[in-house]
């Protein structure tokens, strides 16, 4: 029987991703920055790709660390062909791809379902699912020759709800974000025989730059609170410790999850 202390090692170097590669795919800014931020403090070298190139460079700078390898890229996630470079110019670098976390989304507000235009449904849809294929294609594809890989994509609680607002519906969001659990199960079947795993966090809403003022005023924020069973929105820092135990060898035995990260939101 082994002993305390050989348990705890054992279970510290678990989540150790010290010589490990990742690409944090919308890694400039918000959760992905956490994220990617999350991945180097444990000991992973960083690629972060982003639509905004000056933001994924001054990303992998900040976070920068202990003589780490951190580089950055642009992408458009809805050109296959940026998916396919992304994955050539990081294995050029660190000569393999450990991790991928695919993080990049956007959303539209304010107009209901049957007000939505079909150019409005395409930039919803091409961003969040049909970029988060191009993206988990070309990355499983390299990882199925190394013969092992973590896929993580950022889903929403909105995969499992839907986010009715007095802003309007959130329906088509809901609807690609429901489409993303469906993608990430789907890869996680094809891909288990070659030792990857691919799984979901799906935060519910959080705080980030972008919404930062709109959570600061109690006047716009109290009906989500109310909602809310922690009665607060979620820090990006949050996601830290779920991102690395998926990236790590803790997570070794879990495939096609959804990780629904929400304050409790999704409970009532």
């Amino acid at each position: 029987m082994k002993s305390t202390t050989e348990v705890q090692a054992k279970g510290t170097a678990l989540f150790d991703l010290t010589g490990k590669s990742a690409v944090v795919v919308g890694g400039a800014s918000g959760l992905g920055k956490a994220m990617a931020a999350s991945l180097a403090a444990a000991g992973a070298e960083v690629m972060v790709a982003d639509l905004n190139l000056e933001s994924a460079r001054q990303t992998s700078e900040e976070i920068s660390q202990n003589g780490q390898n951190h580089t950055h890229f642009k992408i458009n996630v809805t050109n296959s062909k940026d998916a396919e470079e992304m994955v050539k110019k990081a294995v050029g670098i660190y000569g393999k791809i450990d991790i991928l976390v695919e993080s990049a989304g956007l959303t539209i507000t304010g107009t209901p379902m049957i007000d939505y235009d079909e150019e409005m449904w395409n930039k919803i849809m091409d961003v969040n699912l049909k970029g988060m294929f191009f993206v988990n294609q070309a990355v499983a594809r390299q990882m199925k020759g190394q013969r092992c890989g973590r896929i993580i994509n950022v889903g929403s609680m909105s995969s499992v709800i839907i986010n009715n607002n007095p802003y309007g519906s959130s329906g088509v969001y809901c609807t690609s974000k429901g489409g993303v659990i469906n993608l990430t199960k789907a890869f996680a079947s094809d891909l288990a025989p070659y030792n990857i795993t691919v799984n979901a966090i799906s935060p519910g809403y959080m705080k980030t730059p972008l919404s930062a003022s709109f959570w600061a005023n109690p006047e716009d924020s109290a009906d989500k609170c109310a909602k809310i069973p922690m009665g607060r929105p979620g820090e990006p820092e949050e996601l830290a410790g779920i991102v690395v135990y998926l990236a790590s060898d803790a997570s070794s035995y879990m495939t096609g999850a959804n990780l629904i990260i929400d304050g409790g939101y999704t409970v009532w």
